[in-house]
């Protein structure tokens, strides 16, 4: 080991020899006069200062000066390595604060200050997480969890730009709708979180309270929509937030005040507010909005009309929409006042497009030109609108000449509204405009519906709304609102453009057929039903010119077009009785010969003991166990149902709807075949609020007594509601339920479907109803009904229902 050393250090002395001969030889720099070396004179770092994020990094230079000092070499120190250090220039910074980073050569220094902020993604991490901890975030149902380890990226229900750094939190479980499980009020920890763009609540009824002060410090947020939550209030906490859209939607506990700086941003384009509970007035400067603002379903609002609304330049958007505030909302039935205004009918900025021509529909040109515009909403499914459009059409070819125009929003079927165009066609009424409803949009939905299907507003040559469907409408000074536009409507425009029937006017002369009877069929099984169809306001004319004649037989063809009437025909004797009217017309002034009269222009009704005189002219007939149907020959749609509780019989009075039973069949079966013989309730909820115990008192006596009522009830149990079987039976799961609703009103009463013949009169009894008639007509033909042979016969309906 001493040998191997010598050796390297002699090789070592003679590398240097050889290096210092080199250098001797070579050229030479002028030595400096009198001094060897050049001394440094100052040190200079640029940056002067730097700012870095947690985690980031930067780089600064060191000027030595002069540039050519012998002493070139720069020692770097940091002041607080805890926040930064720096190696080589090349600054690291580590957390939140500052450093003074020096440089150094010899006796010279100069510094820089480096100020370190908060990495970002873990500021907005640190924000998150304390809404995470406060609102219960243990429990969240999250794919990826909350952590200050995992990248921003991947956290469940965030949305992060690292670009931008914006953050857009999106609570809504798209796979199954559940709640993600927020829990408790906001945190009052939104001051600073300049980075939120967009918070979007869906679903999540843990959320109670409201926005704490600090929201109002999302100087960045654009979005905001809170769905199905339990807050309470809304707090007035959005001045200076550049909100674009804003929806605040079904949360059922939120109340107090409309906060009015909700609706001040400059950038918002799209408030809607809708189906929460709010209370007070509209803020006035709201109207500014104009098509804008969304408001509807906000039933507990005030009902008048805001007086900025109707003075607005779109105040016929805007008091519109305000009118169809309550419109479907069953909780509240105050009405809303809107005083003496003139009030616009509402038609989108945007025109719509006529299904036939699919041109423009022009609409300012078309109210200035006429006298009277129907704005109507009709259904290709709605039996109502199907009783109404064929008059309709009349009533425009005869004066639509003298100033009347429609224009028509077609209410589809699911799936239907590629075949609107053939709907129109067929039925003629491309003569005048048609669009698709749900071309509308949600609230001008809402706006041209309002009053149900179909509904119609009537406007002057300047858009003036004259009389229209909405409900909840207080309007005394003039009239205006509430009106059943398939019984109303017709009446309405004859009271501008006149009759559009004449008829009444004739009086008959010849009796001769008055009480003749037509034995249309006999029974073939059983002991043989009575069931008897005579008409009122039908001339000696409409007798010998056999329209009477075909009226009754269309009657008993619709009576017995759907189950369980069709199956069972052969057990009804049927007869028909000729009776003479003196005029041809209902109402003042005209006489008929079974008295019958338009109530409500809608509703026919007569004289029973007059009816039933007529009846018993058929041989063997008496009053007991009779069912009789009176076709009213009227314009007008409806009926009513007569009972006689002593005799077990009823008469179903239905209008013939100028002569057209695809207009009145619907009507007669519900009132002949649902209530005059099957002694069914209404299973529809027209009126707001409950029966008295009373009423429900005189329902179960006449349940009890006779089986009356047998498709409505008072109780939601399972176990002890009246179609309790059909509910065991799995045969009838999708069909047979318990829904809130019945006999006039919305609450406390209970029917076995959504829909039903006794309901909005769609063409089929749910199983109850076919249930309680098929045991009617079993005992009146002289057999004992059981539930097992009706369930064998009831396989032919069993999943035909809508």
């Amino acid at each position: 080991m001493i040998i191997e050393s010598c050796r390297l250090f002699k090789a070592a002395v003679s590398a240097i020899l050889m290096v210092s001969l080199l250098v001797a030889c070579g050229p030479q720099e002028p030595e400096t006069p009198g001094n060897t070396t050049v001394a440094v004179s100052g040190v200079s770092v640029n940056p002067a200062t730097l700012s870095l994020e947690a985690g980031g990094t930067g780089t600064l230079t060191a000027k030595v000066s002069p540039s050519n000092a012998t002493n070139q070499t720069v020692t770097w120190s940091s002041s607080d390595q805890l926040v930064a250090t720096v190696y080589n220039g090349t600054v690291t910074a580590l957390k939140e604060g500052t450093a003074t980073i020096t440089a150094t050569v010899g006796d010279k220094s100069a510094t820089c200050t480096v100020t370190v902020t908060p990495n970002k993604e873990q500021l907005i991490k640190a924000g998150l997480l304390e809404l995470y901890n406060a609102m219960d975030g243990s429990h969240w149902k999250l794919k990826t969890k909350w952590n200050a380890n995992t990248p921003l990226k991947d956290w469940s229900y965030v949305e992060y730009d690292q670009s931008t750094g914006e953050v857009k939190l999106v609570f809504w479980d798209t796979t199954n709708g559940e709640p993600v499980g927020l829990k408790g009020e906001f945190p009052d920890c939104f001051d600073g979180w300049t980075w939120l763009t967009k918070l979007q609540i869906s679903k999540e009824p843990g959320i109670t309270g409201t926005l704490p002060p600090s929201f109002s410090k999302l100087k960045n947020l654009k979005e905001l929509r809170l769905y199905y939550t339990s807050m309470t209030s809304l707090a007035d906490v959005f001045n200076g937030i550049p909100l674009e859209s804003v929806i605040i939607n079904c949360n059922s506990q939120m109340t107090g005040p409309l906060p009015e700086s909700l609706g001040s941003s400059p950038s918002l384009k799209k408030l809607c507010i809708y189906n929460n509970h709010f209370t007070g007035s509209v803020p006035d400067s709201w109207a500014l909005l104009g098509e804008r603002l969304e408001l509807w379903r906000e039933a507990y609002l005030d009902r008048n009309v805001p007086v900025s609304f109707a003075s607005a330049p779109k105040a016929g958007y805007l008091v519109n929409m305000y009118m169809g505030l309550s419109q479907h909302h069953d909780m509240n039935p105050s009405a809303i006042e809107v005083g003496n205004y003139d009030i616009p009918a509402f038609w989108p900025e945007s025109g719509m497009t006529d299904v036939v021509t699919e041109k423009q529909i022009p609409y300012k040109d078309i109210i200035s030109k006429n006298k009277v515009t129907v704005l109507l909403n009709w259904g290709t499914w709605c039996q109502f609108s199907k009783q109404l459009m064929p008059i309709l059409k009349r009533m425009y070819e005869k004066y639509h000449k003298d100033g009347l125009e429609i224009i028509a929003a077609i209410n589809p079927d699911k799936g239907q509204s590629n075949k609107l165009k053939d709907a129109i066609l067929e039925r003629g009424y491309e003569q005048w405009y048609n669009f698709n409803l749900d071309d509308l949009g949600t609230v001008g939905m809402e706006i041209w519906t309002a009053g149900g299907t179909p509904s119609a507003m009537l406007v002057d040559n300047k858009g003036v709304i004259l009389s229209g469907s909405a409900t909840n409408i207080s309007d005394p000074s003039r009239n205006r609102f509430g009106y059943v536009a398939s019984g109303t409507l017709i009446s309405r425009l004859e009271d501008i453009f006149g009759p559009l029937e004449d008829g009444g006017e004739y009086s008959s002369t010849d009796y001769s057929q008055d009480g003749k009877v037509i034995n249309i069929q006999k029974a073939s099984v059983g002991k043989g039903i009575n069931l008897v169809f005579m008409g009122d306001a039908y001339t000696d004319k409409d007798i010998a010119s056999g329209l009477y004649e075909q009226m009754m037989m269309e009657s008993v063809d619709e009576f017995f077009s759907i189950e369980p009437y069709k199956s069972f025909k052969n057990r009804f004797n049927i007869y028909a009785v000729k009776v003479v009217s003196k005029n041809g017309k209902t109402g003042q002034g005209y006489q008929t010969a079974l008295k019958t009269r338009i109530v409500n222009d809608e509703a026919s009704t007569g004289d029973a003991d007059i009816v039933y005189k007529y009846a018993t002219k058929v041989s063997g007939v008496t009053k007991k166990n009779l069912t009789v149907c009176v076709i009213v020959n009227s314009i007008y749609h409806g009926g009513i149902t007569g009972w006689n509780e002593s005799q077990q019989s009823g008469i179903g009075y239905y209008s013939s709807v100028g002569n057209d039973p695809e207009a009145f069949g619907s009507v007669l079966r519900h009132e002949a075949g649902g209530h005059a013989f099957g002694f069914l309730g209404d299973e529809y909820s027209a009126t707001s609020g409950s029966l008295t115990q009373e009423q429900i008192n005189e329902h179960n006596r006449l349940y009890k007594a006779y089986g009356w009522y047998s498709n409505v009830d008072f109780t939601n149990d399972p176990s002890k509601v009246k179609w309790a079987d059909f509910l065991k039976d799995s045969r009838y799961k999708d069909e047979v339920g318990i829904y809130e609703g019945g006999l006039n009103v919305t609450n406390g009463v209970y029917r076995p479907s959504v829909n039903s013949m006794m309901r909005y009169n769609d063409d089929y009894f749910n199983a109850p109803s076919r249930w309680a008639i098929y045991k009617r007509i079993m005992t009146l033909s002289g057999e004992t009904p059981t539930f097992k042979k009706f369930l064998e016969y009831d396989a032919i309906n069993r999943g035909s229902s809508h």
